[in-house]
């Protein structure tokens, strides 16, 4: 495995932790309910999305340096 992919792989969960974290503080605020399978399904599908991104722009940094 790559370095630049380690790296987005880190950062992805890293941004979908965050992510949860966040949604979650803003629901708990506005008193809406806290379903879990939708915070669980939001958290990946961040994830997923953000590593994604994160591996294509890492990997262009790299490309760019070699």
């Amino acid at each position: 495995m790559k370095h630049y992919t380690k790296k987005a792989i880190k950062s992805g969960i890293s941004a979908g932790i965050g992510f949860g974290i966040v949604t979650a503080g803003i629901d708990l605020y506005d008193r809406d309910d806290f379903e879990l399978w939708k915070f669980i399904l939001k958290i990946l599908l961040f994830t997923v999305f953000m590593g994604l991104y994160f591996n294509y722009s890492l990997k262009k940094q790299s490309d760019k340096k070699s």
